[in-house]
């Protein structure tokens, strides 16, 4: 496993266990019923206990400072942001927003909101040049704001594309955690149609799931997303329909 493969599993396993006991305090509060409790946390809890008993067998080979090991590492960060810069231009005005954007909540100014806020616009002009460090802002912003919909919507796609091109095991750990991410969101906030989107597209492009898929992707256009991103969104959708 290389640095990045090894960086991303531990975000991933961050995220998880951060999840769980954002489940447990949802519960305590009386925010998720019995039957969505039991099915996020076991799907969480396996997903979890995969990715540590995975960092705890595979180390970071011998020659990991070789120039042919490094060659490769190099190509595969270009790979994924690569990946990044193309399906994010194609979702146009999803990451071009303005970095003043206030978010559902906020204040004006003062306090931790000004501070999430910088946060994430920060991570948003870190999109399409630099997805690790977006995710690691993003990040930041869940463990101060766990309920941040934007940083769990944004981390969870990132997550999926930058491991795209990852090892098997290392690009099916990042696309479950991409996808219970972008489910919570949704939970969050029904009415946001980024997270609606991208699961989608996710479901469809990276699990082969053509029933959530077309779900997620038909509330995805019932949120009436930009005409530069519903060209883009309506292609998907008629490649889900071919599909089955």
């Amino acid at each position: 496993m290389d640095d990045v493969g090894r960086r991303n599993l531990e975000e991933q396993r961050d995220f998880l266990l951060a999840s769980l006991r954002d489940l447990e305090r949802e519960r305590a509060a009386g925010d998720v019923d019995d039957a969505d409790y039991a099915a996020l946390r076991s799907s969480y809890t396996a997903r979890a206990a995969e990715i540590i008993r995975r960092l705890q067998r595979d180390g970071v080979p011998a020659d990991a400072t070789s120039a042919e090991t490094e060659k490769r590492r190099v190509s595969r960060r270009l790979a994924g942001v690569f990946l990044v810069v193309v399906c994010a231009v194609g979702l146009g005005v999803f990451v071009a927003r303005q970095s003043g954007q206030r978010l559902p909540g906020e204040t004006a100014s003062g306090g931790i909101a000004d501070s999430t806020a910088n946060k994430l616009a920060q991570a948003r002009q870190m999109n399409f040049t630099d997805p690790i460090t977006a995710i690691n802002i993003y990040s930041d912003v869940l463990k101060v704001d766990p309920d941040s919909v934007e940083a769990l919507t944004y981390r969870s796609w990132l997550l999926a594309l930058t491991a795209r091109d990852a090892e098997q095991s290392v690009r099916d750990a990042a696309v479950q955690t991409a996808i219970l991410g972008l489910g919570r969101a949704t939970l969050l906030d029904d009415s946001y149609p980024d997270a609606h989107c991208f699961l989608g597209i996710v479901s469809f492009r990276f699990a082969n799931d053509l029933a959530t898929a077309k779900s997620e992707l038909a509330k995805c256009q019932a949120g009436d997303p930009p005409a530069q991103v519903k060209g883009f969104v309506d292609a998907v959708v008629a490649e889900v329909e071919a599909a089955g």
